[in-house]
């Protein structure tokens, strides 16, 4: 494990505990500590990073960015049982604790990150294994398998959450962004750079929600995919934060010049 270069004392404390849940939960699990001041390089303290790739100074998650942008925080401790993807499309299981100072604010997030693929892989060939039998008629019809069915008692934490969700365990920063940029401009069904003014808006729009401009430079990465100037990004969110200050301009108004 590696930890960075000078952090707040009370995200320090969390350090030696990355160390720790890397060595118990074994090579398999990636244990991330991020902070919440420079989302551009928020990866502090990281074990078994040969996971996804990340290293120290590695930016937010998309899921983190998302987390901030719409204060999710401010109803949970914590988030449990995502479905996230390494840049190579890799999936894992990802839970996220929401770290907070003695004052109450979040300072940073401790993220656990479980490749399973050996599970998986073991849970197919017993099914097949089950299916075969059964093709035999040497299954036992009394077994039933009830992996599937929760158990008594089972109930969302009353601090926590558990959903199903997706993140992407980016690299560097671009990948934040142009993997944002990506998924939105398909639901839009337009390649960014064929987006007419309204179409830029409602991507730019959809962007700014998910927290991707929290991160450092991803204002000339979306001009980029767009083809426009930074400038011009610029504008498009200056009308998009006046609409949300004021409920009565419509979202669709626009600079004359954009």
């Amino acid at each position: 494990m590696r930890a960075s270069k000078p952090i707040s004392s009370s995200l320090q404390l969390f350090v030696p505990l990355v160390d720790f849940l890397g060595k118990i939960l074994g090579p398999k699990t990636e244990v991330v500590l991020q902070s919440v001041k420079d989302f551009s390089h928020s990866v502090v303290a990281i074990a078994n990073g040969n996971l996804s790739g990340r290293t120290i100074g590695s930016p937010a998650t998309d899921l983190v960015l998302h987390i901030w942008q719409n204060h999710e925080y401010d109803q949970h401790n914590y988030l449990t049982h995502c479905t996230s993807y390494t840049v190579q499309g890799h999936p894992m299981v990802s839970s996220t604790l929401f770290l907070r100072n003695s004052r109450g604010r979040v300072i940073g997030f401790l993220c656990i990150n479980f490749d399973n693929s050996a599970f998986r892989q073991a849970s197919q060939e017993l099914r097949r294994a089950s299916a075969y039998l059964d093709a035999l008629g040497l299954a036992d019809p009394t077994a039933e398998l009830k992996d599937d069915r929760a158990l008594p008692g089972q109930s969302e934490a009353e601090n926590g959450t558990d959903r199903s969700t997706r993140e992407v365990l980016s690299v560097n920063t671009d990948e934040v962004v142009t993997h944002n940029i990506a998924e939105f401009a398909a639901d839009l069904g337009i390649p960014p750079v064929r987006m007419n003014r309204q179409e830029r808006l409602q991507l730019i729009m959809r962007l700014n929600g998910s927290g991707v401009f929290l991160v450092k430079g991803s204002v000339d990465t979306v001009a980029r995919a767009l083809g426009i100037s930074a400038p011009s990004v610029y504008r498009y969110l200056h009308t998009i934060r006046n609409a949300a200050a004021d409920p009565d301009q419509s979202t669709s108004a626009r600079p004359a010049q954009l």
